[in-house]
């Protein structure tokens, strides 16, 4: 079953246009920033070559944008790699929703947390 894109358009060209802007063009054939899509779930994660050499990529996930379309927001989840589960982003003691925009200033404010392993 294929699954289609159920995100606004904007949205997800602004959002290629961010994965591509976090990591330079001589850097990507040994890490890149890469969003997956299923329906309104944006699963943002670091790929790496294998170290097989085999010329596939292992990706690491780390962020997750959940698009509410009543609402017309997006909520951001944070990945556990110790427990597997998704915990949904906090400003404070409040879940927190918005634009898309906002979601991606969001994250870079924690910039090491896309290409360092495991800082939280």
């Amino acid at each position: 079953m294929a699954w289609r894109r159920k995100i606004p358009e904007t949205d997800f060209a602004r959002l290629q246009r961010w994965c591509e802007s976090k990591v330079p063009p001589r850097d990507r054939r040994e890490v890149r920033i890469e969003c997956h899509i299923r329906g309104t779930f944006v699963t943002l994660s670091e790929a790496r070559p294998n170290w097989s050499g085999d010329g596939g990529w292992t990706h690491r996930k780390v962020w997750q944008l959940r698009y509410y379309e009543e609402e017309q927001q997006w909520g951001l989840y944070w990945y556990a790699p110790r427990t597997g589960r998704w915990g949904r982003y906090a400003r404070g003691f409040q879940f927190h929703c918005g634009s898309m925009v906002e979601m991606l200033a969001e994250i870079d404010l924690y910039p090491d947390r896309l290409l360092c392993p495991d800082r939280f």
